[in-house]
């Protein structure tokens, strides 16, 4: 295991906002409010973060060297900040994904059928 990905897991789990915002930005650099416009598409509106939490997750998340502060792409307001993912903040949620992902597979196992188990011949089931 590489120095980024042991840093990354000392950061598990992370909340749902960090979670988002950290998914939100992905390749991109956004400003605060593109980065809820992200959450709502990217989840299909199931998801969202209120402003005011929105903007304290990210002061943390930049004293945690999650995400970082970007150039303002050309043409863009001047009256907005924008933030990308830094390489640490991408090993986290890497990291945070592979842990839900673990969990949903240890659920899909072990929930009766009809609650999001198995069915029955699933060669999947125990």
């Amino acid at each position: 295991m590489d120095a980024l990905t042991e840093r990354a897991r000392d950061f598990l789990p992370v909340g749902v906002p960090v979670f988002h915002i950290l998914l939100a930005l992905g390749a991109d650099t956004l400003h605060g409010y593109g980065i809820l416009e992200s959450i709502e598409a990217k989840t299909g509106g199931e998801a969202s973060i209120l402003p005011g939490t929105l903007y304290a997750t990210m002061n943390r998340m930049q004293d945690d060297g999650l995400i970082e502060e970007a150039d303002r792409p050309e043409g863009a307001d001047a009256r907005r900040k924008y933030y990308r993912r830094t390489a640490l903040g991408g090993a986290v949620v890497a990291a945070e994904a592979r842990r839900l992902q673990l969990l949903v597979e240890v659920a899909r196992r072990d929930l009766p059928e009809g609650a999001g188990g198995p069915a029955t011949g699933d060669p999947t089931a125990r």
